[in-house]
């Protein structure tokens, strides 16, 4: 029987502990004994599945404090003396160091490499990695990075995209976006989902889209995201501004998305940064529909730019709004888009696809699923 430790330090619930988590979940339905480390607070905690032994980390904030490093790396340590593990599972920075040190020869160390930020090229940082037996990266982007800038051996890091549920769009059918948003029968549904937040570009986005309402009047903008940073009250100002507060619809954070996707004709992300993992173009590209979005992170590696939909600069306007123009106007090549997107996402972004990938991996440090 294996055994796998997976420790997260985050407290939020991120790309990186749902990696940990799908880590986990891929091993125990495989035959191993899996413990889950974190903060006793974090959503990782909250969301541990019950086969799991969970051990809580004392030390709720291990990046900005000494003691609560310390006091969490005693933790692991203890946890890999008693269980000795077939491999440990390190997700963020701080959590790959407490689990470096609390390992040292014992088991094999996997570190999930999150952010999509270029790694520090110090010394330390450097040893650090390659001292830890695999690391998988969330793009080719980041891959490069670790084994250019911290000198890492290439066959030690592996690019693993982060998967989604291929399969949530079975038996789904289009919202009704007339009864709820008031929307005329023929509206032409150009769907965002993402968090009200600077870094996803909102505000490019608004720009684009009054451009895009000037030539398409019955354009209209569903915006699907929680509150963020003061949102949404300044991007329903710059609506007005622009005069298309008419055509776009806040609708907050909503559980049925899947049905917005079956319900829109195009798809946009307007991200400025960030974007190490992108669910929601892999889930756009998943509900069939073609895809306008910027190049930042990993993207580009979803994106297959003129035949899955268009990859265009980010905080520009004018591009973006000429390709959710173009597949406005023709949609025959927008339907050919969507549908040869929902077969990468189904190659690409399963969670099948996730675990051959992990399991080559793991395959790596001679673990094998």
């Amino acid at each position: 029987m294996r055994s796998s430790l997976v420790v997260t330090d985050s407290l939020i619930w991120t790309a990186e502990t749902e990696y940990a988590l799908s880590v986990a979940v891929a091993e125990a339905g495989m035959g191993a004994d899996v413990t889950l480390a974190a903060p006793v607070e974090s959503a990782a905690a909250e969301n541990v599945p019950s086969t799991f032994e969970f051990v809580a980390l004392p030390g709720p904030e291990p990046s900005r404090s000494v003691a609560d490093f310390v006091a969490d790396t005693r933790v692991i340590a203890g946890v890999i003396e008693r269980t000795r593990p077939s491999v440990v599972h390190s997700s963020r920075s701080s959590a790959h160091l407490m689990c470096a040190l609390a390992t040292g020869s014992r088991s094999p160390l996997v570190h999930l490499r999150g952010g999509a930020a270029r790694p520090s090229r110090g010394p330390a940082n450097g040893a650090l990695y390659r001292n830890t037996a695999a690391v998988i990266t969330s793009s080719s982007r980041v891959r490069r990075w670790v084994v250019e800038d911290l000198r890492v051996p290439q066959e030690r890091v592996h690019r693993l995209l982060s998967p989604i549920d291929t399969f949530m769009f079975d038996g789904v059918g289009p919202a009704d976006l007339k009864e709820e948003f008031g929307l005329a029968p023929g509206a032409r549904v150009l769907l965002n989902v993402a968090r009200l937040a600077p870094v996803k570009g909102h505000y490019v986005l608004l720009d684009a889209f009054a451009r895009v309402a000037a030539h398409e009047p019955g354009a209209v903008l569903l915006l699907v995201g929680e509150a963020w940073s003061g949102e949404p009250e300044g991007l329903r100002a710059r609506a007005v501004e622009l005069g298309v507060a008419d055509s776009v619809v806040f609708a907050g954070r909503r559980d049925d998305v899947p049905a917005l996707i079956s319900a829109s004709e195009v798809c946009v992300t307007s991200s400025v940064g960030s974007e190490e993992n992108s669910r929601a173009v892999s889930e756009y590209m998943a509900g069939g529909k073609p895809v306008v979005a910027t190049t930042v992170g990993v993207i580009p590696e979803l994106v297959v730019d003129c035949e899955t939909g268009y990859l265009v600069p980010p905080r520009e306007a004018d591009p973006m709004a000429e390709a959710v123009l173009t597949l406005m106007r023709d949609r025959e090549r927008a339907v050919a888009m969507g549908a040869a997107g929902a077969e990468i996402a189904r190659s690409e972004f399963s969670l099948r696809a996730f675990v051959d990938g992990l399991g080559e991996a793991l395959g790596s440090v001679g673990v094998s699923l």
